[in-house]
């Protein structure tokens, strides 16, 4: 990041004591994850957002209007890095900021992924803007994921030219998780471009190396992907790190892999020089439940990390993997004043956040004032899928009295497995059968105008339920209804075409839930503490209804993951992950 001669300069005079701080924060016991040590009696000075001084006395840099911060009793910290996360569905981009700053994130690592896959390069550019109206600090990533793959998917997707424009602009850091890696190493030549533009700008490329190991695992890294989030099991964490990758470890909404992949690391007593704990997404209700990169922090040393190694793992690490170690990361001359006063080193509890040296929260709650981009009319209620849609829609036929179809079977919220069932038709159609756990599922192709839908069978979400549906969905963001009872999937999916998106739940023809999205299908335009609130909502609805999983919803929000085993449903079909292809619902023999 670029600074000029004149802002050099000033922070040399700074540091001297020759233009006096801006503000002098005094009395607490820093954090210094250079050296790895918490020193007592140090003060920091900050002048024009960055820090000039760090040291014993900075009585020199004080002058008649150097505001004075006193942390006695507090530890001093730099400010938290999520080294890799989404920050665009259920809510809009700043308001997820205004969520996560209280709990002492003041910068984000994170892919445009659910604007860019409704609306192509130009949801790039409304990301760029909407996290600029905020002060934390986001660094984009270009998705990888419009479309996660072209031959599977509708999502909008960039061109090459796309792709280079966005490289060259500084906000961008690099491309974000390559995640049909599949592509990646049978030499997919629209990929290989991609990779050797964005190295030739030397700049990062997140990897989702799930399923990945020993030849193919050193095949993506040779490609010049240089992390992963999707270890899940020691072996994968180890191997891993063994072959160069930043080893990022999880603990956000859709998988929590602290405890699986943490723990082996501290009793063997590796290297955490290039662990990064990165969230990976944390939907508004964990964040009101849980908190934001404290929760991780927390949860590592709960799990036996060394505090300071842990607060390394969420700053100085991330910070010096993305090219950032002169900007973020640490508290020390140069470096912008994004800077935690906290309670403790085990709860981490955050009494104030500093986004370039002012306050920005404090005691949980956010003082940014909200502000904000307003977005284009057509970007509103802008799921364009042909309405009414009826009963009939959802309608399985059959001309066999029985019949051996593919069910998607649940494992957990993120994988399933392919399961064959014998079916016996009714009518001359296939039906649900809740008392089985077997309900239908409708993907639609939010870009065909003909109403393209694709219809499937779910097993393992436990909800006896009429019908629930969602627009956010990773990563097509497209009308899903899961459901047993047709009637009910019709007046469900109309709802939702109706506001625009969101999601809702209906049983026996009458709506229990619903919360609506207007900002393309995937993101409310509403304050987050309200989308927690409707999210919890949902989730407790489907549990009573008798789903085992503590989020239901996002059991189902992954169901067009093609990338991720085994079974999955987009817009154009019934999808083989692992052979990376559409197969019939029904199968002979």
């Amino acid at each position: 990041m670029k600074r000029s001669k004149h802002q050099i300069e000033r922070l040399i005079r700074g540091a001297l004591g020759e233009i006096k701080a801006d503000l002098i924060i005094t009395g607490g016991k820093q954090i210094n994850v250079y050296s790895g040590e918490i020193l007592e009696g140090m003060e920091i000075a900050v002048l024009d957002g960055r820090i000039s001084y760090v040291g014993p006395s900075a009585a020199h840099a004080r002058g008649d209007a150097t505001k004075m911060l006193d942390a006695q009793d507090l530890y001093v910290a730099p400010g938290f890095v999520d080294g890799h996360t989404h920050i665009g569905h259920y809510c809009r981009p700043y308001e997820y900021l205004q969520a996560c700053i209280p709990h002492g994130t003041t910068s984000f690592l994170a892919s445009c992924d659910e604007l860019a896959t409704v609306f192509g390069f130009r949801g790039l550019k409304l990301f760029l803007e909407e996290v600029e109206a905020h002060p934390a600090r986001v660094f984009t990533l270009i998705s990888m994921v419009a479309p996660q793959d072209p031959l599977l998917c509708s999502a909008r997707s960039f061109s090459q030219s796309e792709i280079a424009t966005a490289l060259d602009d500084p906000r961008i850091f690099g491309l974000g998780e390559i995640v049909s890696w599949l592509r990646l190493i049978t030499g997919d030549q629209e990929l290989l471009e991609r990779v050797e533009m964005t190295l030739e700008r030397r700049k990062i490329i997140h990897g989702h190396t799930s399923g990945a190991k020993d030849k193919r695992l050193c095949a993506i890294a040779a490609a010049g992907v240089s992390s992963c989030h999707e270890a899940i099991r020691e072996e994968d964490a180890l191997e891993r790190l063994r072959s160069g990758y930043w080893l990022m470890l999880r603990e956000g909404t859709y998988r929590r892999d602290l405890e699986a992949t943490l723990k082996p690391l501290v009793s063997r007593q590796l290297s955490t020089q290039r662990l990064v704990l990165v969230t990976d997404g944390m939907t508004p209700d964990d964040v009101f439940e849980d908190g934001h990169m404290d929760f991780l922090v927390r949860r590592a040393v709960a799990l036996g990390l060394p505090a300071i190694q842990a607060i390394q793992a969420a700053t100085l690490n991330p910070a010096t993997y993305s090219g950032l170690e002169q900007e973020i990361g640490g508290i020390a001359p140069g470096r912008w004043a994004d800077i935690l006063l906290l309670e403790d080193l085990i709860e981490m509890r955050v009494r104030s956040t500093l986004i370039g040296g002012e306050i920005v929260a404090l005691d949980q709650k956010s003082l940014v004032e909200s502000r904000p981009i307003t977005f284009p009319e057509d970007t509103l209620r802008s799921l364009k899928i042909p309405s009414p849609v009826s009963a009939e829609s959802f309608r399985i036929p059959s001309s066999s009295s029985i019949s051996r179809v593919r069910v998607m079977q649940l494992i957990n919220l993120n994988i399933t497995a392919e399961r064959i069932l014998e079916r016996h038709s009714r009518r001359g159609f296939l039906e649900a059968d809740p008392d089985l756990d077997l309900l239908k599922v409708a993907a639609f192709d939010r870009y065909d105008q003909d109403g393209g839908i694709a219809l499937g069978f779910l097993g393992g979400f436990g909800a006896k339920i009429g019908a629930v549906g969602t627009t956010v969905n990773l990563d097509e963001n497209t009308l899903l209804i899961a459901g047993s009872d047709d009637n009910d999937m019709a007046l469900c999916a109309n709802l939702l075409i109706e506001c625009g998106g969101g999601i809702a739940v209906v049983d026996g023809g009458k709506v229990l839930e619903k919360l609506e999205f207007p900002l393309g299908g995937i993101s409310s335009l509403e304050p987050w503490q309200g989308v927690a609130k409707g999210l919890n909502r949902i989730h407790g609805t489907l549990r009573e209804k008798g789903s085992p999983f503590d989020k239901p919803l996002y059991a189902l929000c992954f169901l067009t993951f093609v990338t991720l085993p085994s079974i999955r449903i987009t817009g154009r079909g019934i999808v083989d992950a692992k052979e990376r292809k559409i197969v019939p619902l029904f199968v002979e023999g």
